[in-house]
């Protein structure tokens, strides 16, 4: 089990879910998902279904949250420990776990929690593996079946607090080092982490690179007690010198107490959302959204609420991610930029699908899934829907072209990619300036790899007519001259 030191991460990784196996996955989870809304059925063999999605599509969050919601029926959310003393009657978990085969110990875990879904010991192996793979979101909600099932277990409280502020959520791994402080007084590793997780929590807001388990812990004490006493002296002086004055509620308190007055409100839950996430703070927005839930019940207005927070959540991610590397760059840095892009274009992509398939005349959200796919790598598919969405109305064919082009580019389809840009620019009326400014750019761009140099200035002078500062442009036209 780690002790919060490094992880190798292994090519598994990298592993990409073709189109094809993603068809058969979602016909598994959807067979499975049509089981669960019987009043009876066989849990035994969901698990089995939904178990074969999660050991192929490792990192979706929808296939995990679905398996362990169908386990958590099974055993109607009765919680209870390991059923072994450590690794006793795991073999294969420990065995992979020790080499370090990550998807092994995935694959494992999934067969041991269809006897109990709480058992901390394999879920805290599968933790390491999600670590490993940077697979957070899901090693996040395997961890909570962990903590769930040991609520009062220090070992399995330690673990999961090392993790939360190694995946950078440091807000709860702090509560939970301050849980297990109180717990055992004087307790040096838990001293030591909230100090250093404090540090990181405020050099990250101010888009600075982190320093946990980099720093001195008691150089990490002394500016944490200096700050606390500089706090509590203004705070002193503010008393003394500032006059009483009426209390104004700020807008969340405001929209809280309309909560409380009308909780039949929906309107007034989603606006206290946003304004938790316009600060940043996803775990308060998302305790707003449980409340919600637990009023109002399952509905598809709340469930792409949901959608909508994880994945502005992981966009923070990325961009606080993005101004650690741009402040300090190191390798492992630029690691955490790209495995927080990486979650994030996931979810994306996972969300979209499903969005699509609830709204399947929707051609916005068919565009923005077409989007991902291109972005993820899935260019055959993604030009699929760029041509449904451009014959099912032609106002879309232009930005739909854009992005076939730049599919077909990638593909090395030169020509025709050439050829799909030019009838993108016949449509580029129905174009915003930015994406007419970017399809003139890969038109340029391409014509000029393709030696068709009078197309190449054509296209780039308009580019720089519309603006001169616009990427390389004015360098590329100097070479045409």
């Amino acid at each position: 089990m780690s002790d919060g030191g490094s992880f190798s991460v292994s090519e598994d990784a990298d592993y990409e879910v073709s189109p094809a196996l993603r068809t058969q996955l979602q016909r598994l989870f959807d067979h499975a998902t049509q089981m669960m809304s019987k009043p009876k059925y066989d849990y035994d063999y969901a698990h089995s279904l939904l178990g074969d999605c999660c050991k192929k599509d490792p990192a979706n969050l929808v296939y995990v949250e679905k398996m362990l919601e169908n386990l958590d029926l099974k055993f109607k959310g009765k919680t209870k420990g390991s059923l072994f003393a450590g690794f006793g009657g795991k073999g294969g978990l420990k065995k992979a776990l020790s080499a370090k085969k990550w998807q092994d110990v995935i694959k494992e875990g999934i067969d041991l929690l269809k006897s109990n879904p709480y058992d901390s010991v394999t879920l805290r192996a599968m933790v390491d593996a999600c670590e490993a793979m940077r697979y957070n979101e899901v090693g996040l909600r395997y961890m909570k079946n962990a903590m769930d099932g040991s609520p009062g277990d220090m070992e399995v409280m330690r673990h999961c607090a090392r993790y939360l502020g190694r995946v950078g959520q440091f807000d709860q791994a702090i509560s939970l080092w301050h849980f297990i402080e109180e717990k055992n007084r004087g307790d040096k590793e838990a001293n030591q982490m909230i100090s250093q997780l404090t540090i990181d929590r405020e050099r990250r807001a101010k888009g600075l690179a982190t320093v946990t388990n980099r720093i001195d812990p008691a150089d990490a004490a002394k500016v944490r007690r200096r700050q606390s006493s500089q706090e509590e002296g203004s705070s002193k002086s503010e008393v003394q010198e500032r006059p009483a004055t009426k209390i104004e509620l700020n807008a969340k308190q405001k929209l809280k107490a309309k909560i409380e007055a009308a909780p039949d409100q929906l309107e007034n839950y989603m606006k206290l959302m946003d304004l938790w996430v316009e600060e940043g703070k996803f775990f308060e927005a998302e305790t707003v959204w449980k409340e919600a839930q637990t009023h109002f019940g399952d509905s598809i207005e709340l469930t792409e609420k949901q959608e909508d927070l994880l994945i502005l959540k992981a966009r923070h991610r990325y961009k606080m991610a993005e101004n650690q590397a741009s402040a300090q760059s190191s390798p492992q840095l630029l690691e955490l930029v790209e495995t927080a892009k990486t979650d994030l274009h996931r979810l994306e992509l996972e969300i979209y699908r499903r969005r699509n398939e609830r709204h399947p005349n929707d051609l916005m959200i068919k565009y923005e899934l077409a989007l991902r796919l291109k972005r993820m790598g899935n260019y055959d598919q993604a030009e699929e829907l760029f041509d449904e969405i451009s014959l099912a109305d032609e106002k879309l064919l232009a930005i739909c072209y854009l992005g076939k082009g730049e599919c077909l580019q990638a593909r090395k389809k030169f020509v025709t990619a050439m050829e799909t840009y030019e009838e993108a620019l016949n449509y580029a009326d129905s174009l915003s300036s930015e994406r007419l400014k970017l399809l003139l750019y890969r038109a340029g761009v391409l014509a000029q790899g393709l030696k068709e140099w009078s197309s190449a200035t054509s296209y780039l002078k308009r580019l720089e007519k519309m603006d001169p500062a616009y990427k390389d442009v004015k360098r590329r036209l100097d070479k045409l001259k």
